[in-house]
């Protein structure tokens, strides 16, 4: 078995968010601005070789990089490739690969590891039968490498199991949402709402549950105190109406402050006997 967990990885991608003001597909998209035609299509490319650009939906949304689709052949060709890496895997493309063009190297085990995470994303246990297959990989040895390099790149983290032949997912990253989708994430996120606002209303209802308990028991802790009151309350006005119990005498705290000096005394006593400091016969 192997865990992989992508906190080295983390770590290395914070402090390279530190040394940059912005992230590169924001410069990406800056560029797209301007460029058109062949220059779009050129910078299109270079997302695509682009290592840490894993989301392209911003790109897409360009008009410069949307005006391609209806471009020569070439321009239409570098759009429709960049949806194929943000929403397609490695066997749309393969599909249409003579209609696309040739991917560079870079490009094709960019456009698997994406692969991978749809996989991911549909399922959490991966075969390395079913990874073999869908992305055209002919050694188990460069699966594995692949696998490892997309949790180092933070792609997705799990459990690899060579003797299962299978890769065991945690959490894999999030791809560009197809407009298709659209309506259904709504839908989703709508019942997530509805579960968000139950769960609150189940809290705020055992949040008043205890509240009344504790006001409850305040109620009760007050009522002892004040019947303890009236207790001693009744026992000092019991013992100044005996004869010799009111004015000078002393009444029941004075008698209760005599018993309690007396066991001290008597307490000091036993302790210099024990110890042989008794009175001398």
């Amino acid at each position: 078995f192997f865990f992989f967990s992508p906190l080295a990885s983390r770590r290395h991608a914070m402090s390279v968010a530190a040394d940059t003001s912005a992230s590169p597909l924001t410069a990406e998209c800056a560029l797209a601005k301007s460029a058109k035609g062949a220059a779009c299509v050129q910078l299109v490319g270079q997302v695509l070789d682009n290592p840490s650009l894993y989301v392209f939906g911003e790109l897409l949304d360009m008009p410069n990089v949307q005006a391609l689709a209806d471009g020569p052949p070439a321009h239409a060709a570098a759009y429709e490739l960049l949806k194929i890496f943000a929403y397609g895997t490695w066997k749309d493309y393969t599909a249409r690969a003579a209609q696309l063009g040739q991917l560079s190297a870079a490009q094709a085990t960019k456009l698997k590891k994406l692969s991978v995470v749809s996989l991911a994303a549909a399922s959490k246990s991966l075969p390395y039968d079913t990874l073999l297959s869908e992305l055209e990989i002919g050694s188990v040895r460069e699966l594995e490498n692949l696998l490892i390099e997309c949790v180092y790149g933070e792609l997705l983290s799990g459990k690899l199991d060579q003797q299962a032949r299978v890769f065991e997912v945690h959490h894999s990253l999030g791809r560009d949402l197809h407009p298709s989708e659209v309506a259904q994430m709504g839908e989703l996120l709508s019942r997530w709402h509805s579960g968000a606002l139950d769960a609150l209303g189940s809290i705020r209802s055992k949040l008043e549950t205890y509240k009344a308990r504790c006001e409850a028991a305040s109620a009760t802790a007050a009522e002892l105190n004040s019947s303890v009151e009236n207790v001693r309350a009744n026992l000092r006005a019991q013992d100044d109406s005996e004869p010799g119990g009111g004015g000078g005498g002393g009444g029941f705290d004075d008698r209760m402050d005599f018993e309690e000096d007396k066991q001290r005394k008597s307490g000091r006593t036993k302790g210099k006997l024990a110890m042989g400091f008794g009175p001398r016969k």
